[in-house]
């Protein structure tokens, strides 16, 4: 299935200074404390949607930390917005993002969906920890849409900084195209 060209994702920080220790203290610490600051900025920056769901960890990551870090963020942002939080896809490969090389992490996780297709097209947000490349979000986007998604959006608490590009602009949308790289920012129109 090809990757859909771009998705619009928020990020509420670059990915350095203590933003990028909560995530990594959430994600290799096992710090699930760290849900908390992280939900409650995320929170704040939900586009207009009917549904939540987040890009699922790998199996072996799941086992390994006892929990998929993405999940916790989507069903706090969830909680705190009173959107409903659903599981659409599952991870199809154990092969983690970080695992591998530019090559594979722009090419994106094999997903499978775990759910019915979707009716009505209804707007996803498809909420994870960090975006690098955005080949997760995007492959997630594709995937949704071909189940029957309308709009589907990305929100992380960080976004890998990308030399050339400049920094991330906390609260807006960056649509990533094809090679990770982003687009002109512009703000979600509410």
């Amino acid at each position: 299935m090809p990757l859909s060209p771009t998705i619009e994702i928020g990020a509420c920080w670059a990915h350095q200074g203590r933003a990028a220790e909560l995530v990594r203290e959430l994600k290799y610490g096992r710090a699930t404390a760290a849900v908390t600051p992280l939900a409650d900025a995320m929170a704040r920056l939900v586009p207009p949607v009917d549904l939540i769901t987040w890009a699922p960890a790998s199996a072996e990551r799941r086992r390994s930390r006892g929990f998929d870090q993405a999940e916790l963020l989507a069903r706090a942002v969830a909680g705190r917005t009173g959107l409903r939080v659903r599981r659409l896809v599952r991870r199809g490969s154990d092969t983690p993002q970080t695992a591998r090389d530019r090559a594979g992490r722009i090419a994106g996780p094999l997903l499978t969906p775990v759910a019915r297709r979707l009716r009505r097209l209804p707007s996803v947000l498809v909420v994870d920890d960090v975006a690098t490349t955005g080949a997760t979000l995007r492959a997630m986007a594709a995937l949704l849409r071909d189940r029957g998604a309308g709009d589907v959006f990305g929100l992380v608490a960080t976004q890998a900084v990308i030399r050339d590009q400049g920094p991330v602009s906390p609260g807006r949308y960056h649509p990533l195209d094809g090679k990770g790289v982003p687009s002109p920012s512009h703000h979600y129109r509410r």
